[in-house]
């Protein structure tokens, strides 16, 4: 079921799914992809274990507000730079910001305690949720993510330029499967073949809320602004699964293992051979490991 929800921040598109009675777990999208972008098997796998999942659409993606700062490719390429070389980088949002997005769509739809997961810069919000609100969060699972460090954190430059090469300015379905397909290519399983109709439903969604190509700019720099998070995860001691592909080109399978390593009793899964995505001959299994790990919290 498709949501529109009213915060005193602002407007957040989210997409429910299950049973309201069942444990909750929030899923959070990465880096300028709207939450159709989890694959629907995998949502399946979800629901059918007896999760109810909370999908919403990052600020900045999908049905979600918008931001307002103009970024251009100067000042991100320099935010970058400057960000590698352990200086600090200002934006108009955080993470810390879109963590708290996460806490408002929870009060709205009046959930008090979920389990929080997310992807990539998904995974990065889940991980800033739960350091700032351990009270609200049941259990962690951080899913191809990093911990801010940049030694860990940085993967290969050739994925990195295509993962932030920007999406056509058309409404062009054939472009922008192309474009999607040629960033996913890059980032990630080797041979993976991503459907048509998989597309299409992140497309569609681009398409009638029309977000502009500077919105993945201000994601990016939400990040380089949140900066490294490696104390404040040392702080944590709720459950906590990692999964992380070995292959991962965007965000290299080191950054799983320290995420893993920063949280004390944490649980990392390497999916050998994965790249920076779900890949679909691993999507039960990841499902599953993410509702035993959710069952296995709630029961404690």
């Amino acid at each position: 079921m498709q949501k529109m929800l009213f915060t005193r921040r602002g407007r957040f598109g989210c997409n429910l799914y299950g049973d309201p009675s069942m444990p909750p777990l929030v899923l959070i999208m990465g880096l300028g992809m709207n939450s159709a972008s989890w694959p629907e098997p995998f949502l399946t796998h979800l629901v059918r274990k007896g999760l109810y999942l909370i999908a919403p659409d990052n600020r900045d993606s999908g049905a979600s507000m918008l931001g307002t700062e103009s970024v251009s490719k100067a000042r991100m390429f320099a935010s970058i730079a400057k960000y590698i070389a352990g200086g600090t980088v200002h934006a108009d949002y955080r993470l810390e910001d879109m963590a708290y997005d996460i806490e408002l769509i929870l009060d709205e739809l009046g959930i008090e305690r979920a389990h929080i997961a997310g992807i990539s810069m998904g995974g990065m919000i889940a991980q800033v949720f739960a350091c700032r609100a351990p009270h609200r969060t049941v259990s962690l699972t951080s899913i191809s993510s990093a911990t801010g460090n940049v030694l860990t954190g940085v993967g290969n430059p050739a994925a990195i330029r295509k993962a932030l090469q920007p999406a056509p300015v058309t409404k062009d379905r054939l472009a922008w499967r192309n474009y999607l397909r040629n960033v996913m290519s890059a980032i990630g399983t080797k041979n993976e073949v991503y459907s048509d109709e998989a597309l299409d439903k992140i497309i569609d969604v681009e398409f009638e809320y029309e977000v502009p190509p500077q919105a993945k700019m201000r994601q990016l720099m939400a990040i380089l602004a949140s900066g490294d998070r490696r104390a404040q995860l040392r702080q944590l001691v709720m459950p906590t699964l990692v999964i992380h592909g070995t292959a991962d080109p965007l965000l290299p399978f080191r950054a799983g293992k320290e995420t893993a390593e920063c949280i004390e009793g944490a649980r990392l899964i390497a999916m050998e051979g994965m790249g920076h995505d779900l890949a679909a001959s691993r999507q039960q299994e990841i499902a599953e490991a993410i509702a035993a790990h959710c069952y296995a919290t709630r029961l404690r």
